[in-house]
């Protein structure tokens, strides 16, 4: 018989909403849920789980994470095959048991991971994956000393799970087809430097002419996806939107006039605050240089006005993470917190379930409790939509994670 599970005397997050709906039940059978009602629904074989009062909520959606970081140092960042799938293995755990249900990876991750994650071998949020992104010679994910030369597979050394380097029309296209003949959901490419490690290329550099960034968008639109952009500058940000690019990712260096470009061109952007804080943070430890931490301080000051000018022109903000390594298993949730001096509660719950299922192609699917959806939830103790701090605690707060029709924590 197939499984259902009712949830009775939840007060909702929904959407549209700045306050929390009161006294509903939402039934679910299997993966999906099949009702909501503000009236008591009928329980013949299901599984009754009495809220009591307490917030049912859609799951969370971090859409951008890096799976199979292991180290920020840039004196350590290469690791055998085997550590790094162990790692993925835990960062996904830790994730899920965060209240993330579903991510986007944005450069490591491939098909064997979704494989097991698929077969249940392994426990973690739904994952839609970008494979290797892609990165000219000398490019923002190129991470080659001087002194290392291409292989002859592209692969651009220590970094071989996290990056491929592509070079001119032709070549872009075959790689972006690689990537989506292994399973890519979507298409990760780099078309500025970035602001971490030594050996990456300049934020204000950018890469790919438009020519090479039109072909990888034809090639993902072929397969009847998009493509997202690491880039942090005007140039880069216009040259995307005339591609098609439909994700920006970062995007801390434009200009509000290039911020209501993207509200023209319907774009998403996504800026990733914690993962340049925690950088900060853990400067001493890793031995990130004076010069890059002070970068990143600016990089987070500029990012803060970029997210500003964001609301004023409506673009749709997502939510996303970059976080690498075992800061990601105590730091994900820290996102939260981020932005709490940039929007209100409902906005940032927005950006991390409706907003990004849109970026991700899962309207109807994912961030929302509707007839129909997957059933992606969490019960948590307080009311978000009015105190989000009760976000970053969820040891204390968390009381249920469902993902597709599973329950992975019950505390009630």
């Amino acid at each position: 018989m197939a499984a259902k599970t009712l949830f009775t005397n939840a007060n909702l997050v929904l959407d549209g909403f700045t306050e929390l709906q009161k006294s509903f039940d939402v039934l679910v059978h299997d993966n999906r849920i099949i009702a909501v009602s503000q009236t008591p629904l009928a329980h013949e074989d299901a599984k009754v789980i009495d809220i009591r009062g307490r917030t049912l909520m859609p799951g969370l959606i971090d859409a951008h994470a890096h799976i199979t970081g292991l180290s920020l140092s840039p004196k350590n960042i290469a690791y055998p095959a085997s550590e790094i799938a162990i790692a993925a293995a835990n960062y996904l755990r830790c994730s899920l048991m965060d209240g993330f249900t579903s991510i986007r990876e944005a450069g490591g991750a491939d098909h064997g991971v979704a494989r097991l994650l698929a077969e249940g071998k392994i426990i973690g949020p739904r994952m839609f994956y970008s494979g290797r992104a892609l990165t000219q010679t000398g490019g923002g994910a190129d991470f080659r000393s001087p002194d290392e030369v291409l292989d002859p597979c592209g692969h651009t050394g220590p970094f071989t799970v996290m990056s491929v380097i592509a070079d001119g029309i032709d070549e872009v296209r075959k790689a972006a087809r690689e990537e989506l003949r292994r399973g890519a959901a979507q298409i990760k490419v780099f078309v500025s430097g970035g602001v971490v490690f030594p050996s990456e290329a300049h934020p204000t550099i950018y890469e790919y002419s438009l020519e090479e960034l039109r072909a990888i968008v034809e090639e993902a639109n072929g397969r009847g996806t998009y493509v997202m952009a690491h880039v942090y500058t005007d140039e880069g940000v216009r040259r995307c939107l005339t591609a098609g690019v439909r994700s920006i990712e970062h995007a801390n260096f434009v200009s509000e006039e290039t911020v209501a470009m993207m509200a023209r061109h319907g774009v998403y952007l996504d800026p990733t605050f914690i993962s340049l804080v925690q950088r900060i943070e853990s400067a001493a430890e890793t031995g990130l240089p004076n010069n890059i931490v002070d970068n990143l301080k600016t990089t987070v000051a500029r990012g803060q006005q970029v997210y500003r000018w964001a609301k004023r022109y409506q673009v749709p903000i997502a939510f996303g993470t970059d976080l690498w390594g075992p800061e990601a298993q105590t730091s994900q949730l820290r996102e939260f917190e981020m932005r709490m001096e940039l929007d209100d509660a409902p906005g940032i719950i927005a950006s991390a379930t409706r907003i990004n299922a849109g970026l991700l192609m899962q309207n109807g699917n994912l961030g929302t409790i509707s007839p129909g959806a997957y059933a992606d939830l969490l019960v948590v103790e307080g009311d978000p939509l009015s105190d989000l701090r009760v976000m970053t605690d969820p040891q204390k707060n968390l009381k249920l994670i469902m993902k597709d029709g599973v329950i992975y924590k019950n505390e009630i």
